[in-house]
């Protein structure tokens, strides 16, 4: 379905579980497509067969490493499955070597996933800075960046604004400091164009924007320094010496609904999600702007995310007002968060913004 013209909803067959609501919180959770789910049964209808149904698994989850590398830019081999970005994470800060006094830096406002993982490690200090009146993430941790800085961790896109990273300058910057560079793609992967390379560690969860459901993620680690890990998180499948951070079976069903939805992105066209999602997002952003909320979040970098500061009402106000007219958003970090995907119709955007230029309905 031309997305120009989408009035309707696009891909209906394979959203049909999304009702009459307009919904614009993809950026909470995405809508799992009929595709995924699908996936997921075939793999439950092959375990039912037990040893004989599990080698039957073994294709969709090459294809699924196949197309996930295809997506962003790595190597099958680079990818690593978890059950979640935490337990990624956690794995990735329990694996390196730390020397006395290394330093790991975030912004002050990161989400936890991405700031706790490093805060009880033995010898190794987290330093946390502002992103600074204009958002300017990027520039705030390339100016902090100093002789102890081991290792950065970033969002990618931040879950508060909406305001993306720039991923090459920071890693080439965190490469000239000889530090390492771990990026939350959770609100990027799926819907903005990655490079993974220009992160040390790029992680993803499944639930927002790849749009295969809770209990999978994804870790893709760059093969030279896959190489110095040590991981300390051990199981049956990285027994010593190996370099594995997986610990033991991953998810089966939820690596095949995660290869089913990067089927469905594939074929909607990954250039095509991009401009659908960022234009609705440039006009919810401008149109909400000229009603007298005012978006937050650094213009120089915005994303699939629009972050609005509401007149009158607080936003969490807004959110319940908004829900009683079946239009769906979020509150974050005080802010109005509204997250349009390529499956969101115009009319959903069209009721959004009617509902907000009514302020006392």
């Amino acid at each position: 379905m031309p997305f120009a013209t989408s009035r309707t909803a696009p891909w209906p067959d394979a959203f049909p579980g999304r009702g009459r609501a307009a919904y614009l919180d993809t950026a909470s959770i995405g809508l799992v497509p009929t595709q995924a789910g699908a996936a997921a049964a075939r793999c439950y209808e092959a375990l039912g067969a037990g040893v004989r149904g599990m080698a039957r698994t073994r294709a969709a989850v090459e294809r699924t490493r196949t197309l996930l590398a295809e997506e962003f830019g790595c190597t099958a081999q680079d990818i690593v499955f978890a059950s979640s970005t935490g337990e990624a994470v956690n794995a990735v800060a329990r694996a390196i070597s730390w020397q006395q006094g290394d330093e790991v830096l975030t912004l002050d406002d990161e989400f936890p996933t991405v700031s706790q993982p490093w805060s009880k490690l033995p010898g190794v200090r987290l330093v946390t800075v502002p992103a600074g009146p204009d958002d300017d993430r990027t520039s705030a941790l390339m100016r902090a960046i100093g002789p102890h800085t081991r290792l950065v961790a970033v969002s990618h896109v931040s879950s508060h604004t909406g305001t993306a990273v720039d991923l090459a300058a920071l890693g080439a910057a965190c490469t000239a400091a000889g530090a390492l560079l771990l990026c939350d793609g959770a609100q990027a992967a799926g819907v903005l164009p990655v490079v993974s390379a220009q992160a040390d560690f790029y992680v993803a969860t499944g639930y927002k924007w790849m749009l295969a459901g809770f209990g999978i993620a994804f870790l893709i680690i760059k093969a030279p320094v896959r190489d110095t890990l040590e991981p300390t998180l051990l199981g049956h499948a990285n027994i010593p010496p190996s370099r594995n951070l997986a610990v033991g079976t991953p998810n089966l069903a939820g690596i095949h609904a995660l290869g089913a939805a990067a089927e469905l992105r594939r074929t909607v066209g990954h250039q095509a999600i991009t401009e659908r999602a960022t234009a609705l997002a440039a006009r919810i952003r401008d149109e909400a702007q000229a009603l007298g909320f005012r978006p937050v979040g650094h213009p120089g970098h915005v994303s699939q995310i629009v972050s609005l500061v509401p007149p009158g009402l607080p936003a969490e106000s807004w959110v319940t007002r908004l829900e009683g007219t079946d239009v769906i958003v979020a509150e974050r970090g005080g802010n109005l968060r509204i997250s349009p995907h390529f499956y969101t119709p115009d009319s959903d955007v069209d009721a959004l913004l009617l509902a907000l230029s009514h302020p006392h309905a």
